[in-house]
């Protein structure tokens, strides 16, 4: 086959590639997000995300963070763990596990605030004791909530957890 045949035939059947999410997740932008089924440490949050490709979710600006909480909603889930924790520098928290800078927050009022020198990872709170209002707390890492992993598409975007 010549080239100038190949070409044509190329322009004539292109090849697109849909990315799907996995079944259990769900679709938004460039990434897939699964709602944890049961509740977990932070660490082990971040296992079972492992597991299946994907980290605890990073939050990257206010429309993603309102998407998370839709699916709280829907998924009745009043507190998740997210991707972040401020292990290195105190109250400097970063997106786990590669340490990425953190350019949106969302934290409730007075937060974070270290509690007793024990609170190292990040949660969105929209429980009764934080007036629902759905916003960022630190927490003591071994607390066990539920969890929110994040799988990046492959094609447009990077892993990012």
């Amino acid at each position: 086959m010549t080239s100038e045949i190949l070409q044509l035939f190329c322009l004539q059947f292109a090849v697109y590639i849909v990315w799907a999410c996995p079944a259990g997740w769900i679709k938004h932008g460039p990434a897939c997000y699964h709602m944890g089924p049961e509740v977990e440490s932070w660490f082990d949050g971040m296992t079972m995300c492992q597991i299946h490709g994907s980290n605890l979710a990073s939050v990257l600006n206010q429309e993603e963070h309102n998407f998370i909480v839709s699916l709280m909603k829907q998924y009745k889930k009043d507190v998740v763990w997210l991707g972040a924790t401020d292990w290195d520098n105190e109250g400097t928290f970063v997106w786990e596990p590669n340490g990425d800078k953190m350019n949106y927050q969302n934290f409730g009022h007075g937060e974070p605030d270290d509690r007793l020198n024990q609170e190292d990872c990040l949660l969105i709170d929209g429980s009764s004791n934080n007036h629902h209002t759905f916003v960022w707390d630190d927490r003591n890492c071994y607390d066990r909530n539920y969890y929110i992993c994040k799988q990046m598409d492959d094609i447009t975007g990077n892993l990012v957890g």
